[in-house]
């Protein structure tokens, strides 16, 4: 994989969407800018945040909601 300058991304992902969140983590502000350049598939993404879900559930006894 070849390295690229800032300026490089920029200009190549320029078009795609972008997200900020700042969060406060004892006192200090922290800005997270997520670029959306579409490298992921998302029905992949999505199995791996749910299997890692249910894992942390399991393993660190995390309440799971109620169904009715």
């Amino acid at each position: 994989m070849k390295n690229r300058t800032m300026q490089e991304m920029d200009e190549q992902y320029k078009s795609c969407p972008v997200h900020t969140n700042t969060y406060e983590i004892e006192g200090v502000k922290h800005t997270v800018i997520s670029h959306f350049v579409g490298d992921k598939d998302i029905n992949d993404v999505m199995f791996d945040y749910a299997y890692n879900r249910v894992l942390n559930e399991i393993t660190n006894g995390i309440p799971c909601p109620k169904t009715a």
